[in-house]
C-alpha cells in the first residue's frame, strides 16, 4: 500500500528535529517515554485494533482497552464531515489515576507507560472516577479495573510494537520513545507537527498520546 508525499517520513539528520517541536505538544522531558500517535487522517475505522487488543491481551466481553468511535457525520450534503477517533489510555505524564490510588495498584514504569498491578486492585474505581478521559473499566468478572498497557509484555526494546499497530489496516498508528528523535513515532510527528494535539491538555495531567487533526472535520475537535 502507498500513501501520498505529505505522510512520508522526510529524511533529516537527527539534529534538524528538534525544530519541529511545537511549546504546546512538547515531549514529556522525561529519558523515555513509549506512547502512541494516532494520525486520524488515515484512521479507517476498520477497528481491527480493537480485535487485535482483545486477542493479544484476552480481553474479557463487555471489557474495552481501545475503542474506535465515529465522529459525524456533521454539515449537509455534499459537505459532510466524518472521522474515526481511536481511544485509549493516554498514558499521562502526571496521572490522577496514580495519585488517587490507595493501594498504589496503578503505577508508572520507568518507560513512561501507566500500568494496573492487579495482585494490589480491589476494584474501588477512584481511578475511573480520576481519569478525565473515560478510558478505565471495571472487569464485571474479576472485579479489577482494566486499561490499555500498550502490549507492555512485548520487547519494545527491540522493536516489537503493541497488538494496535501491528494490526493496523490504515497505518495510522505510531509507537516509540517520542523523546528520542531517531525513532519512527518522533520523526512522524515532527513532520507533521501542524496537524498535532492532545487531548484535554487543559487538565493538567500531560497526556502523552499525539493526535494528528484529520484534514476534514478538525473543526470538531
Amino acid at each position: 500500500m502507498s500513501y501520498p508525499e505529505e505522510y512520508k517520513v522526510p529524511q533529516l539528520a537527527p539534529e534538524d528535529y528538534e525544530n519541529y517541536w511545537r511549546e504546546d505538544v512538547q515531549a514529556t522531558g522525561k529519558p523515555k517515554q513509549y506512547t502512541l500517535l494516532i494520525d486520524l487522517d488515515k484512521c479507517i475505522g476498520c477497528k481491527a485494533c480493537q480485535v487485535a487488543c482483545k486477542i493479544e491481551n484476552d480481553v474479557d466481553n463487555g471489557v474495552f482497552w481501545t475503542q474506535v468511535q465515529s465522529m459525524g457525520p456533521v454539515g449537509e450534503f455534499p459537505n459532510l464531515d466524518y472521522f474515526y477517533f481511536p481511544k485509549q489510555c493516554q498514558h499521562c505524564a502526571d496521572p490522577l489515576c496514580v495519585t488517587v490510588c490507595p493501594t498504589k495498584a496503578t503505577y508508572k514504569t520507568d518507560d513512561g507507560i501507566v500500568l494496573v498491578d492487579k495482585d494490589l486492585c480491589f476494584g474501588c474505581q477512584y481511578c475511573i472516577w480520576a481519569c478525565p478521559y473515560g478510558v478505565r473499566t471495571k472487569n464485571p468478572n474479576t472485579g479489577m479495573v482494566e486499561k490499555c498497557v500498550l502490549c507492555a509484555h512485548r520487547d519494545h526494546e527491540h522493536g516489537e510494537m503493541p497488538a494496535c499497530v501491528v494490526s493496523c489496516e490504515g497505518n495510522c498508528r505510531y509507537f516509540g520513545d517520542i523523546n528520542n528523535p531517531n525513532t519512527q513515532i518522533a520523526k512522524y510527528y515532527a513532520a507533521h507537527a501542524d496537524r498535532a494535539m492532545k487531548v484535554h491538555d487543559q487538565f493538567g495531567t500531560k497526556p502523552s498520546v499525539i493526535y494528528l487533526k484529520p484534514r476534514k472535520g478538525a473543526s470538531k475537535l
